[in-house]
């Protein structure tokens, strides 16, 4: 077999050429890099609604009063324009409510996304909920498509060196992307009609027409086997106001905290967005989100006690199962979502409706 360089020369020459692209992502810095906004215009719609992402951070200008901001199990759990319409009632003027919202759990990617949200915009109240899977990945799965080293370096001190070496990775993935949009800009997403990525997938609206909400059609299905069948249902009731439940030290018995706990590099990305939102003055919600297969309990499901492991003041609320499915049987629980962590639009707008006047509550000043 010949060899695989014909000289010493020709072998050291190859060794630098690697090297150099191994080193892209220290060498080229802020100043060699394009746009950080263009970073979000690239993401095809399978990953999430980046390009409504986008124009929220990059493009629309003034404050948001509220904004929900997560992976899909936030995306599909608020009905945003209900809630929009009910803070404007109680503002007296036009108020402006957002969902960002992705596929894919990860602390990592809520961090970085609200982290560029709060820099380019004033944000009043932003209410969060977010999920991890044991087996899955960090750095996120679309980590190639926002993380940059040389903006985003300083988040990674304190993560163990393990992880600081696959965010590089990601880092030097999403570097030909970044180089080739100094000479070709990405365009911005033009939403193709007459139905897009989510009214095909989710059998839902446009989710940048619902102002990021997305509402699924879906009837009760698993993860990887939805299922198309949608049946529409109407609660037998609606939820006082009083039944949710905001966590206080005196009221700790009305949640159970279940576990597990939060792995470190996770609960790394969820403290540092907790300090940014408290040094940007953001209040900070942290909503507990149904589940299908959540006990009747009368005390709200919550993998942690956020208010006591977060820095700064956040507010923990959810609604008790047993109050949020009372009169609802166990076979009609499941039309009120898609799969096991999400809810489809019944279950959506059901939620919202319950939850609406005790964020509107935390809203105010």
């Amino acid at each position: 077999m010949s060899p695989a360089f014909s000289s010493t020369k020709q072998a050291a020459a190859f060794a630098g050429l690697l090297l150099l692209v191994l080193l892209l992502p220290v060498l080229v810095g802020k100043s060699l890099l394009p746009l950080r906004a263009e970073t979000y215009a690239a993401p095809p719609l399978n990953l999430g609604c980046y390009p409504f992402i986008h124009q929220q951070i990059y493009e629309e200008k003034g404050d948001v009063d509220i904004a929900f901001v997560g992976s899909s199990h936030i995306w599909t759990a608020i009905d945003t324009p209900y809630v929009q319409k009910e803070l404007s009632r109680q503002l007296g003027r036009n108020a402006k409510v957002v969902t960002l919202g992705w596929n894919w759990p990860g602390f990592d990617a809520l961090y970085f996304i609200a982290q560029d949200l709060m820099a380019n915009r004033k944000v009043h109240l932003l209410v969060i909920n977010e999920e991890y899977s044991p087996d899955g990945p960090i750095p996120h799965a679309a980590a190639p498509r926002w993380f940059r080293l040389a903006d985003n370096r300083e988040a990674l001190t304190g993560l163990p060196t393990l992880y600081q070496v696959a965010y590089y990775a990601d880092a030097l993935r999403g570097m030909p992307r970044n180089l080739l949009s100094l000479i070709r800009p990405n365009l911005p997403m033009i939403w193709s009609p007459p139905r897009n990525s989510w009214e095909k997938s989710y059998n839902g609206a446009n989710s940048a027409e619902r102002l990021g909400s997305l509402s699924v059609l879906w009837g009760f299905g698993t993860e990887m086997v939805p299922n198309t069948n949608y049946v529409p249902y109407t609660p037998p009731h609606e939820v006082s106001p009083a039944a949710v439940c905001v966590y206080s030290p005196e009221n700790k018995t009305r949640f159970q905290f279940t576990g597990p706990a939060t792995p470190p590099a996770h609960l790394h990305f969820a403290k540092k967005l907790a300090a940014l939102a408290q040094a940007k003055g953001v209040k900070l919600v942290w909503l507990h989100i149904p589940k299908a297969n959540e006990p009747r309990s009368p005390a709200v499901p919550e993998r942690e006690c956020w208010p006591e492991i977060l820095p700064g003041h956040v507010t923990l609320m959810g609604v008790p199962p047993a109050t949020l499915l009372a009169g609802i049987s166990d076979e009609d629980v499941f039309k009120l979502f898609y799969n096991n962590a999400h809810l489809n639009k019944t279950g959506q707008e059901y939620f919202t409706r319950a939850i609406t006047p005790a964020l509107l509550q935390s809203y105010a000043p």
